[in-house]
């Protein structure tokens, strides 16, 4: 009876002592827009962040399609780390998108502008924010892949790349067809996922955008994500991953894996005096 008591209790100490002491990452807001203006092209637009808490962490992502190569400024206001720019193909830049990301102590949505080169009559948007984000060193990675097809519906596929359990796995597809006349844009999120979807057209040219962000429970790659971007398209597409919070609290305090240790010498302990009364009380 007694050894059935003490096996469940080292178990339990031992799983107490690897316990690995982090959060996951939640999603607080998943935000996007659009832009269009059929006669009079514009080289900047508005891209919401959401509303969450303070210290969230927010990435966000701005897309245009131009008639000659461009390039993203700095978004603002405030100070942001650039994730990703690139073209929708391998070369001329006409098809950009932008990610960038940063904390924040403003628990509410604020308008970030984007800003480029070269007019555009067409302008995708989208955000996300999460809490429980770690505050010194937040993407795990980023990788980003491109291309274009012609002649049948062109698959666009964000990457694959290792990740760890607790992150937030976020993937945004940027692309243009030949096929597009719907302006709209709509979101989504809870705890664990969101999603947003910016779709900008006139006559002449369009750009779209899409986002997914979920939680991840297991170690290793997440595999490749792919969406439909339509007949005779060109794209770009990223995946990034962003690092959980550790939970310890930065106080002179024992930490959850101490207390197992000193739990575990203590048990340790009165094990000892029990066994030894034992073995006294066998002897006399």
């Amino acid at each position: 009876m007694t050894r059935s008591i003490i096996l469940p209790f080292l178990l339990l100490t031992v799983l107490i002592l690897t316990l690995d002491t982090q959060a996951n990452v939640l999603v607080d807001d998943a935000d996007s827009s659009v832009e269009v203006d059929q006669n009079e092209a514009f080289t900047s637009a508005i891209v919401p962040t959401g509303s969450g808490m303070e210290g969230d962490y927010q990435l966000i992502a701005c897309a245009v399609s131009a008639d000659q190569g461009n390039t993203f400024g700095d978004p603002t206001p405030g100070t942001w780390t650039e994730l990703d720019t690139g073209a929708c193909n391998e070369g001329n830049g006409v098809c950009i998108h932008g990610i960038w990301g940063r904390f924040t102590d403003n628990p509410a949505s604020e308008n970030i502008t984007c800003s480029w080169d070269f007019p555009s009559f067409v302008f995708a948007a989208g955000s996300f924010r999460y809490n429980e984000v770690d505050p010194i060193d937040p993407i795990i990675a980023v990788e980003c892949d491109s291309g274009q097809e012609f002649g049948a519906n062109v698959m666009a596929v964000a990457p694959s790349i290792e990740t760890i359990a607790g992150s937030q796995v976020a993937r945004i597809f940027t692309y243009r067809n030949f096929n597009s006349l719907v302006t709209d844009d709509f979101n989504s999120n809870n705890d664990t996922m969101g999603s947003f979807t910016s779709l900008a057209a006139v006559t002449s040219v369009n750009v779209n955008m899409q986002g997914t962000t979920e939680l991840v429970l297991v170690d290793g790659p997440t595999g490749e994500a792919s969406i439909d971007a339509g007949l005779d398209a060109e794209w770009r597409a990223c995946t990034i991953a962003l690092r959980m919070a550790p939970e310890i609290p930065i106080r002179n305090v024992p930490t959850m894996s101490e207390w197992g240790f000193i739990a575990f010498a203590a048990f340790l302990g009165i094990s000892g005096v029990w066994f030894l009364r034992r073995k006294q009380a066998a002897n006399a």
